[in-house]
């Protein structure tokens, strides 16, 4: 509180003395020094003018010789208080007479001293110096003047203190309460407080509007009070429905997962039921061709080795190790036979196996399928809730350029369509942080019906695809992913045909993107 009294008073005290001396001073100061040199001017004019009259006076008496009249004419001047000793020299630059004086025989002038010739009928007899009290009489006139503009600083002094106590009272005060009241409502928050109406009128008008400033403040503050607490609740209430929606968006990708798990393990089984179908038929081959082949060709070695024919025998007969051969290949037909046999018997029990596998294939696909209930679906919520459950699988999801407000609704089950819309936005995401670009962007457009179709697009610019890989983009197990296992856009593609639309995808080539549009049959409530 004192900083705020000396920075209102007392500097409006010091401000109004230093601004009366920075006036008075180098006016006081101007006239001073006019003054004194207009003395000194005068003084010098009127002890030349005494030293020119006394050398005319004296001329006579110095072209004469008359040293007495000379003295006497000099003795005239000690009526001249300015003048303090007189020197008459002759032509030699003697002295000749002096007043109030010892003659020195200096020929020089002195620096308060005023030489003039002596000059009678035009001839010049010698000249005159007067001594003048030029230096004392300045003094004088400077005491003289420093005392009345001392006192006239002085008077000033007291006319400013006067001015500037007589501000403070009628401004500075008034200011220093308004600016305590100012304090005290801000750190106390009393908007009771009220300015007090004094001083000027400009003052008494500024607390007028003060007061009414303070009490449209307090009118607000309350106003502001009672929408905070409104919002605070607002708040807590949003609080929960966010924490509501997170525990459903879990549940709901949750699901999501399960039923794309679902919608995977459907496709294994089934792919897996025909390479069992493959099996079967490639072993129902095998032991075709096993029983038609098993029998003749050895039947016929054996017939050949038992009941050899002529030329055979005579063959065996005249070598020396025939005999060891037709009982070597005898028994080596009869292991063939065995070994064969044995592989039918074994085929056999695996193709009962594969039956068996091949039914428990079948089992599990009917209880993998699941109902599909199609009803109305408003495509831009479902795209919504979609990009709510990328976002919440990727903090650092990439931002959608495009959101069309569209309110077209398609037939198909809720729960496939935001799967696939998931799914295309997952891929898309992860496509534009394989590439990397400088502005990494996700657009999403809704297009106008075609024959009954409602198009979605999702446009990213990421890797993009090559054109001779884009006729294969839908094939189970293929994928452009360094990690992928080629299940997402497959089943994808057959959810889409599974709902009576279509999946189709586009790419001007490898770096500039793709685009994956999926077309749904539009809702008609005829």
């Amino acid at each position: 509180m004192s900083q705020r009294q000396f920075t209102i008073k007392r500097q409006v005290l010091t401000f109004v003395i230093l601004l009366g001396l920075g006036i008075t001073l180098p006016i006081g100061g101007g006239l001073f020094f006019h003054h004194y040199r207009q003395v000194q001017m005068r003084l010098e004019a009127t002890l030349l003018a005494t030293a020119r009259i006394t050398a005319t006076t004296s001329s006579a008496a110095l072209a004469f010789n008359d040293s007495a009249a000379a003295t006497e004419i000099l003795a005239s001047l000690r009526y001249d208080p300015l003048i303090s000793s007189a020197i008459l020299y002759d032509q030699q630059n003697r002295p000749f007479a002096t007043y109030n004086n010892k003659p020195d025989g200096r020929p020089e002038i002195a620096p308060s001293e005023i030489s003039v010739d002596v000059v009678h009928a035009g001839e010049t007899y010698g000249r005159l110096v007067l001594r003048g009290a030029i230096d004392s009489e300045l003094r004088r006139t400077a005491i003289t003047w420093i005392l009345a503009y001392g006192i006239g600083l002085l008077v000033a002094f007291f006319a400013t203190v006067f001015i500037a106590r007589r501000f403070q009272k009628q401004i500075a005060n008034p200011l220093q309460r308004l600016a305590n009241t100012a304090l005290r409502i801000t750190h106390e928050r009393d908007y009771n407080a009220r300015a007090e109406l004094e001083g000027s009128a400009e003052i008494t008008d500024l607390a007028i509007a003060f007061n009414a400033m303070i009490t449209e403040i307090a009118r607000r503050d309350d106003k502001l009070a009672h929408k905070v607490e409104a919002l605070n609740k607002e708040v807590l209430e949003r609080e929960a429905a966010e924490s509501a929606l997170r525990d459903n968006q879990h549940v709901m990708l949750k699901l999501s997962r399960e039923a794309g798990m679902a919608e995977v393990a459907v496709g294994v089984l089934h792919n897996i039921g025909n390479v069992l179908t493959s099996i079967n038929v490639s072993s129902d081959l095998l032991g075709t061709r096993l029983a038609n082949c098993r029998r003749r060709p050895v039947a016929n070695l054996r017939t050949l080795l038992d009941q050899p024919t002529a030329r055979t025998a005579a063959i065996f007969s005249a070598h020396e190790n025939g005999h060891e051969l037709r009982k070597f290949i005898s028994t080596l037909s009869g292991s063939i036979s065995t070994e064969i046999d044995e592989g039918i018997r074994l085929l056999d029990i695996t193709q009962t196996g594969i039956a068996h596998l091949k039914r428990i294939v079948s089992s599990q696909q009917s209880l993998a399928r699941t109902s599909r209930i199609s009803e109305p679906v408003m495509l831009c919520e479902a795209l919504h809730e979609a990009i709510t459950f990328a976002r919440t699988v990727s903090r650092n999801f990439t931002p959608i350029d495009e959101f069309p407000a569209d309110s077209t609704l398609v037939l198909a089950d809720r729960s496939m369509v935001v799967q696939i819309l998931l799914n295309l936005l997952i891929n898309a995401h992860e496509s534009i942080l394989t590439h990397a670009p400088a502005k990494p962007r996700i657009s999403v457009q809704i297009a106008p019906p075609n024959q009954g179709y409602i198009p979605l697009s999702i446009t990213d610019n990421g890797l993009g695809i090559a054109p001779e890989k884009l006729v294969s983009i839908f094939t189970y197990g293929y994928t452009t992913k360094l990690k992928g296992h080629g299940f997402g856009l497959h089943n994808s593609a057959n959810a889409a045909r599974t709902l009576g639309g279509e999946l189709q995808v586009s790419s001007p080539g490898l770096g500039l993107g793709a685009t994956f549009t999926l077309s749904l049959p539009i809702y008609n409530s005829v």
